[in-house]
């Protein structure tokens, strides 16, 4: 029972965000469009008055939360505000699973979409989607540091998600750095919406795709997803934002207050991240123009552009996956499970867990050469400690786990090996586009299809450990 009230007060909060930031801007659209919309206007006032209920009622007491409340509560808020979310799809007609597919997206800033044409929604629900998004990157970053840090070890935990670096890149009280966070995602969303005007963007354009720009979502309110504008500068400045979304936010959040750009230089993280996205986009130019036949110009934009968005996570397509050929596709998907750095909105493994595990490798190495040698891993100059380096073994280890059991089930639906590991792929890494049957939408799924990568999708997101905690009994017993 106590465990329930505690799951009340905080979805207050969480309801009271999702109404104002993701429902009453869209409402007001089909206000002024001449169609209000009944269904929004109802999850809008219920949203508002379920705040004000707790806000007279539980808001003022003082609870005692655990560890446990903290996952607990963390997984039925998804799920909650997923089913919440659906809501104004399936008064869209759109079929319930299709709806929750599509919600879950947006929300876990995936990108993928079983909605097969964009024309036939009319604007406020393309916004509506596009803000799912915004709010899925920001909301997630606050739910992080603001109930499981709280509950389960403080700045600890935040301080282990972000390479050690949080400690020296944040207010140490919690509910300062998510203010810090939350505005620094305003200022840069209101930056990538004026960019985008001034590349050439209508205003609904720039706020609808700077919203699925800096949660490096994907969604678009085109068909033709980027591929509809045509324009490399508007291209351009999504690869832009697309990077400074995914880089570590405590490292924006230093540099700015430090007024210095010397912490992204000391950050080892950011530098393989770099690296990593310089060779694939050379590799990627180089594969299309030598082995696929594109033109020097095309091999260039669609290396650059294309290679980017997926590394990130992003998902945004100038043109489909398959239309590059299967190399270059294959060859970014696989690059992608390494994902964004740590601390930004981006999905992946986080690049500070690949570089550990690569640094661990080096390190086995030189003690087999050379046996009685002191070698000791480090992370942007400080020691990495066991336990550390065995949590990261171990979330890889049942990363993959996941990963191919998402992909088992798909198979056993009959969908070919192809198309099964690349939709597997961009649900568990928030990627979005997939691979053959899924390089345009996923609309071809069975329901039980759907609701699998849905359940990646939110897996991939709450970072495994979140989800597989709450399926171990002794969890429940203690």
């Amino acid at each position: 029972m106590i465990v329930l009230l505690k799951l009340f007060r905080f979805l207050g909060p969480t309801s009271l965000f999702f109404g104002t930031f993701v429902v009453l801007p869209p409402l007001f659209l089909s206000y002024f469009n001449n169609a209000l919309d009944s269904q929004m206007l109802n999850i809008y006032l219920a949203c508002m008055v379920y705040s004000l209920i707790i806000l007279f009622t539980l808001r003022q007491r003082k609870f005692s939360y655990t560890p446990k409340d903290g996952f607990v509560i963390t997984f039925l808020t998804w799920v909650i505000i997923s089913l919440l979310a659906s809501l104004p799809f399936v008064n869209s007609n759109v079929g319930f699973f299709d709806a929750l597919f599509e919600a879950v997206s947006g929300l876990t800033t995936t990108g993928s979409t079983v909605i097969s044409d964009l024309s036939l929604l009319p604007d406020h629900i393309l916004l509506y989607r596009q803000l799912l998004q915004w709010a899925g990157g920001v909301g997630l970053v606050i739910v992080v540091l603001a109930i499981i840090p709280a509950v389960s070890g403080g700045m600890r935990v935040l301080q282990a998600e972000t390479s050690g670096f949080a400690d020296k890149s944040f207010s140490p009280r919690l509910r300062e750095t998510a203010r810090s966070l939350l505005k620094f995602y305003i200022l840069i969303t209101a930056a990538c919406v004026l960019s985008y005007w001034a590349a050439g963007m209508t205003w609904f354009e720039a706020f609808s795709h700077s919203f699925s720009t800096v949660s490096i979502g994907g969604f678009s309110i085109y068909n033709e997803n980027f591929g509809y504008f045509d324009n490399a500068i508007i291209e351009f400045v999504a690869v832009f934002f697309m990077l400074i979304s995914a880089t570590n936010f405590g490292l924006h959040f230093l540099s700015f207050t430090k007024r210095s750009f010397r912490y992204y230089f000391l950050n080892d993280e950011l530098k393989l991240f770099l690296i990593t996205i310089i060779t694939v986009v050379l590799v990627s130019m180089l594969t299309l123009y030598i082995k696929e036949g594109f033109s020097i110009s095309d091999s260039m934009r669609y290396g650059f552009f294309q290679t980017i968005s997926i590394i990130t996570t992003t998902g945004f397509t100038l043109e489909p996956l398959s239309a590059l050929g299967g190399t270059v596709g294959f060859l970014i998907f696989i690059v992608a499970f390494m994902g964004a750095c740590s601390g930004s909105v981006g999905g992946g493994m986080k690049v500070w867990r690949i570089l550990l595990m690569f640094k661990v490798g080096v390190s086995n190495i030189t003690k087999i050469m050379h046996p009685s040698a002191v070698s000791s891993v480090k992370l942007n100059g400080e020691k990495v400690i066991s336990s550390q380096i065995e949590a990261v073994f171990s979330f890889i280890a049942i990363y993959v786990s996941f990963f191919l059991l998402f992909m088992f089930i798909l198979i056993f639906q009959n969908v070919d090996f192809f198309s099964a590991f690349s939709g597997t792929a961009a649900a568990i890494n928030n990627l979005g586009p997939g691979l053959g049957n899924f390089s345009e939408d996923y609309s071809s799924l069975s329901n039980t299809g759907k609701l699998t990568l849905t359940t990646a999708m939110i897996v991939g997101r709450l970072e495994l450990f979140g989800v597989l905690i709450l399926l171990v009994p002794s969890f429940w017993r203690s």
